[in-house]
């Protein structure tokens, strides 16, 4: 395998992809899971229960870098916000939900600014999963809108498609209806990531809601759902530890939190490349001494399949605290710098 500097991260997959002019056709692929309920993973575990609490890191203010904001298209009427945290609420389905809205200090309301939603995983909540995750910190460096909602539910989570309980896709579709309307969002960079249960529920939403996801990045589960079929190509970019306890790398029977089939790692992104109308064979290279990478490209509108193969590393964020009960985590790779990065390149392509 050809090792290769964090530097070049995006790989040639996606300059190539971004160049090709007849992209493969795309395809729903054999590689689909078994219905929602059977192909989701559940969420991640505590030593004394099945959740995801991980620990809260001191909060830093990183410094703000100066992103081309005035490169951006304005919006029709202004939708001034302050910067930084806000708790929000919103009614959906008969439930008070809650999230927390990070605006960047570039934020003026006249421009359009993209905006990632942040999932947490099972147990866990949106104050745990920005502090874990870092993306307001990155949102303040790179100049986007950071979403983080809460689940519902003892303990809190997610609720796939097809499962009794909450509606958490109308939720989803009900949140960015209210976040455009309220702020200068530009619609064709809304992406979705997420840890575990979130992980997986990134995944979903993407595909409940292809002409509003730009691109999503699934981290610590892999899921390719049938409700997938037919939708247009959609880019995923993922990370996955050799040794995650809570959610086998190669497959099986997820450990915690919700405990549902899940399908191996490689399994689950080669369907979404089957998916996405990708060249069967991906790149494999190694990304540094412990990380390695599968890359498909030639995808349908230029768009980009990607695993991050983490050798040892447990049901973790990458580049986050060390959280030791969840397994080892790399700091040989930063989930959230790569996640953006990925993000950047394929919203320069739906313009």
């Amino acid at each position: 395998m050809e090792l290769i500097s964090p530097a070049r991260m995006l790989f040639a997959v996606l300059t190539t992809a971004a160049a090709v002019l007849a992209a493969c056709g795309g395809s729903s692929g054999a590689g689909s899971t078994p219905t929602p309920a059977a192909s989701s993973p559940g969420g991640t575990a505590t030593a004394s229960s099945d959740t995801d609490a991980t620990p809260e890191p001191a909060r830093t203010t990183a410094a703000a870098a100066t992103p081309d904001t005035a490169a951006r298209a304005a919006c029709a009427v202004a939708k001034s916000h302050a910067a930084g945290d806000s708790n929000e609420t919103l009614q959906s389905g008969g439930l008070k939900r809650t999230y927390i809205l990070h605006v960047p200090p570039q934020y003026d309301g006249t421009r359009e600014t993209p905006l990632v939603l942040n999932l947490h995983g099972f147990g866990s909540n949106a104050r745990q999963q920005a502090s874990y995750s870092g993306f307001p910190a990155k949102g303040d460096r790179e100049g986007f809108i950071v979403v983080t909602p809460n689940g519902t539910g003892a303990p809190q989570h997610w609720n796939y498609p097809g499962l009794s309980g909450t509606d958490d896709i109308t939720f989803m579709r009900e949140l960015l209806d209210r976040l455009e309307s309220d702020l200068c969002i530009d619609a064709k960079r809304v992406f979705v990531s997420g840890m575990s249960n979130g992980a997986a529920m990134s995944s979903f939403v993407a595909c409940a809601m292809p002409d509003r996801i730009t691109a999503i990045a699934p981290v610590a589960a892999s899921v390719f759902p049938r409700t997938c079929a037919g939708v247009r190509a959609i880019p995923v970019i993922s990370f996955r530890g050799t040794d995650d306890f809570c959610v086998p790398f190669e497959g099986g029977t997820s450990q915690c939190g919700q405990q549902f089939p899940v399908v191996a790692a490689k399994d689950a992104m080669k369907s979404w490349a089957e998916h996405d109308g990708c060249n069967p064979t991906p790149a494999e290279q190694q990304f540094s001494a412990s990380v390695n990478t599968i890359a498909y490209s030639e995808c349908t509108d230029d768009t980009a399949v990607v695993l991050f193969i983490i050798e040892g590393g447990g049901h973790t964020w990458p580049g986050a605290i060390d959280v030791p009960r969840l397994g080892a985590t790399t700091h040989e790779v930063s989930a959230t710098d790569q996640i953006w990065e990925f993000f950047v390149a394929q919203g320069s392509l739906r313009r």
